[in-house]
């Protein structure tokens, strides 16, 4: 198996493994539908409706990759296979290209079919659970804040990542303010005050829960209070800033 072929089928695991609400999962899914769309064999179109239609089939995976089992020696095609077939992307991309009556017959035909399978199931309840082994009910799933296309889903999953970067960097810096590795928040300090550096400052102003005022620092320190509040705004906030971009900067990929 390539190295393409491996990842996608980490990425599958993960998204048919993990629950949707964690970062894992639409890290995964970011991926997965960014490869599907490059696939060989993806069932495509030049009508100016299909983008529509891949939309349509790529927000459906993500209720329904769950169900995706990978037939024969290459995951590729299988999956390609799936897409085309199971979630009727080629037959979807073969009714662009119909006269538009034809379209409107077999659409009604879908809607007749799809009807006639719905009135066989049993009724459904609003408050029953979706799957044995889960509390959530249909009526949640109404409720929850689903996307409504791809570009929805895209959005969301790059707002996780992003929330997610930032907490890591917030973590970072937290980690850096206890233990200063390299001195500079101890070295930062007004003259003559070498006991007031901007690593207790951080630490009582912005760690502590809740935070001291810098009036109470002041005193206890026993320096001007304005002076411990030039230094805190021009010297030490600014160096946590510096440092705080230096630690995201060393964790983008």
């Amino acid at each position: 198996m390539d190295e393409q072929a491996e990842q996608l089928r980490q990425w599958l695991a993960t998204v048919q493994q993990q629950p949707r609400t964690s970062l894992a999962w639409r890290r995964a899914m970011h991926h997965l539908l960014l490869t599907i769309q490059q696939l060989p064999g993806l069932a495509r179109s030049s009508h100016p409706d299909y983008g529509e239609v891949l939309d349509d089939v790529l927000l459906r995976l993500a209720d329904e990759i769950g169900e995706f089992v990978p037939q024969g020696d290459s995951l590729t095609q299988s999956l390609t296979h799936w897409l085309n077939l199971k979630l009727r992307l080629k037959y979807a991309v073969r009714d662009l290209h119909q006269p538009p009556r034809s379209r409107r017959r077999a659409q009604q035909r879908t809607a007749q079919r799809e009807f006639a399978e719905q009135a066989r199931q049993p009724p459904l309840s609003l408050d029953a659970p979706l799957t044995d082994d889960s509390s959530e009910s249909f009526a949640d799933r109404l409720l929850a804040d689903l996307p409504r296309n791809f570009w929805e889903l895209q959005a969301q999953i790059a707002q996780a990542q992003q929330q997610q970067a930032t907490e890591q960097v917030g973590q970072a810096v937290q980690r850096y303010i206890e233990t200063d590795p390299d001195g500079r928040l101890r070295a930062s300090h007004p003259q003559a005050h070498p006991d007031c550096h901007s690593q207790m400052l951080s630490q009582r102003l912005l760690l502590k829960q809740p935070p001291d005022k810098l009036v109470m620092i002041a005193r206890d320190c026993n320096i001007n209070y304005h002076t411990l509040n030039w230094h805190w705004k021009h010297k030490g906030l600014p160096l946590l800033r510096a440092i705080a971009a230096e630690l995201g900067q060393a964790q983008q990929p």
